[in-house]
């Protein structure tokens, strides 16, 4: 019992400070000595669900912040813990998101010995909706499941799947579209040209965004289709690369439609709005979207009109990762990790420097 509660605080530190950036005052929720924070969900009930950082291969997968600033493991101390330690187990999840009711979907990426699954929790009576476990089919031998959206007029999931880029084999970024009800999912636009990487290198504090191969030869990485987001309606579909400066978006009828040709989802796509290098992003009930800038240690907004910086800090928005909105109180939730340093991403090398952060931003009026 000792050592469980020695995990449960994971020398994790509550503040909620104010830093006052460049353009817009940032709130230090939480301070994280541990593993990097992966992706935030932010529940109808206030409670902030976060998923832990594959690459750190971190104890619990996916835990709760506390209100004293604890790490408690989420759903159970069983599901987080792996797959092999007890009866069920999560065993590398980056997306998380919470429906309107309660419901926290979460998406395991799995690993070469276990499958990629769905799993749904209702986060308001403590149990477990179902489980979807991602058939192969979908999948390419270096998938890397990342962000998801969730439509909740059609009952799918559509997860971005990265692909390891060039990190890992060949770049081949599609949607991976399940259907929540019959578990069924297919592979959706692969190598479709809007969910592929640009030739552009992301140079960050002066250092490039690269690999170190087995030989010591280094290069710059290429990352696909990885932030997406559905607006409040479940219209649009909207998504951009890793490396790239754009934002897209697609109609989600025809995303989820089993029968539209390859040619038909193609000819849906739209460019909406200009961005800058990103991991995630998240659309606000205002039609804007949310979406991090990693070259410029920055939160910004895309929409129609152009693209601006909400809030901006070299050392707190060091790879603002993940988002998530609070819609009752207005605030923009935001993980930060230092992604950049990790030695997949940082030619070989660690050189992150704890703590990590989770952060909120008031949303503009």
């Amino acid at each position: 019992m000792k050592h469980l509660k020695t995990l449960l605080a994971l020398s994790t530190a509550m503040v909620l400070s104010t830093a006052t950036a460049a353009t817009g005052d940032i709130e230090v929720v939480a301070k994280l000595d541990g593993t990097r924070p992966g992706n935030p969900t932010v529940t109808p009930e206030g409670r902030i669900i976060l998923s832990m950082q594959p690459l750190d291969a971190p104890e619990f997968r996916v835990v709760e912040l506390m209100a004293n600033g604890e790490l408690k493991p989420f759903p159970t101390v069983d599901w987080a813990d792996g797959p092999e330690k007890g009866e069920v187990g999560l065993t590398s999840v980056i997306g998380v998101d919470t429906t309107a009711d309660g419901v926290v979907y979460i998406l395991d990426m799995g690993s070469q010995t276990t499958p990629a699954q769905i799993v749904a929790w209702d986060s308001v009576n403590h149990s477990l909706v179902k489980t979807i476990e991602i058939d192969k089919s979908a999948l390419v031998g270096n998938s890397f499941l990342q962000d998801f959206a969730l439509d909740t007029k059609r009952n799918k999931m559509y997860i971005a799947d990265t692909t390891l880029g060039n990190l890992v084999g060949e770049s081949k970024s599609a949607f991976v579209v399940v259907d929540l009800e019959t578990g069924k999912a297919r592979r959706v636009l692969e190598s479709q040209a809007e969910l592929m990487s640009p030739e552009h290198s992301v140079v960050i504090n002066g250092s490039v965004m690269g690999t170190q191969r087995e030989d010591g030869s280094k290069e710059p990485l290429f990352l696909g289709l990885n932030p997406i987001t559905i607006d409040a309606q479940n219209e649009w579909v909207y998504f951009g690369t890793v490396n790239g400066d754009k934002v897209y978006r697609i109609a989600a009828d025809v995303l989820a439609d089993e029968e539209a040709s390859t040619s038909k989802q193609a000819e849906s796509i739209e460019f909406f709005s200009d961005k800058k290098p990103s991991d995630g992003m998240i659309i606000g009930a205002d039609g804007n979207i949310y979406v991090g800038d990693i070259e410029n240690n920055a939160v910004a907004i895309s929409n129609q009109d152009g693209y601006r910086i909400l809030a901006q800090d070299k050392k707190l928005l060091d790879w603002a990762d993940g988002f998530s909105i609070d819609k009752k109180n207005g605030y923009l939730y935001v993980t930060q990790n230092q992604l950049r340093l990790h030695p997949a991403l940082n030619e070989g090398e660690e050189g992150g420097t704890k703590p990590y952060h989770i952060l909120r931003i008031k949303l503009p009026n």
